[in-house]
């Protein structure tokens, strides 16, 4: 069972949110109370929720922290134990699976900070549609999902190995895949591809 120490703005807010956690069988609240800055809890906690406090209001070191916070984060760097920033008004289950994530040294995003702060790391799919794929080309993307090598498919479509690796760079470069797997796997989240 994981020890929750809950830090808030106000008691009743403290302890509101230990009324909301306290149906998880996973956790144990140890503490709730009201704190105009928070300091090293104590040892008894595995994880602190804190909730309306603002990031200079946090201690430094400790106990793996969960913060409900209205001000969003400017970066994924979280300061100190921070090992989520959650909004204020995330659910119940959104916490208890972020509290339980942080106990284990887990550092949880959320679906827009994990899209904002990825983004730019990763290429999108979305910015710009790609290419569209010939018929030709689709027939030969339905035969690499199908396992099929480059000899195999010239012989299924009469046509030469030259051929074949042209429509599958063709398909590569439209698909913006690295490989042949990843094409097939970025045209499966497309559509283009029957599951």
């Amino acid at each position: 069972m994981t020890r929750v120490a809950i830090y808030a703005d106000t008691l009743a807010r403290a302890q509101r949110l230990a009324t909301l956690l306290a149906d998880d069988e996973r956790l144990d609240i140890v503490q709730a109370r009201a704190a105009v800055r928070l300091f090293q809890p104590g040892p008894l906690a595995d994880v602190v929720l804190a909730a309306g406090l603002r990031p200079d209001q946090l201690f430094g070191s400790g106990p793996p922290l969960v913060l409900l916070s209205s001000e969003p984060p400017l970066h994924p760097a979280f300061p100190g134990p921070v090992h989520a920033w959650l909004p204020e008004d995330a659910l119940p289950a959104e916490i208890s699976a972020a509290l339980l994530a942080a106990a284990q040294d887990l550092t949880v995003l959320t679906h827009a900070q994990a899209r904002r702060w990825l983004n730019s790391a990763l290429p999108d799919e979305q910015a710009a549609p790609p290419e569209a794929l010939t018929p030709r080309e689709l027939q030969v993307l339905g035969m690499l999902a199908d396992g099929l090598v480059n000899k195999q498919i010239a012989a299924q479509l009469a046509i030469s190995d030259h051929t074949v690796k042209f429509h599958v760079a063709q398909i590569l470069a439209k698909l913006r895949a690295a490989s042949r797997t990843e094409a097939v796997a970025r045209a499966m989240r497309r559509g283009l591809i029957p599951i």
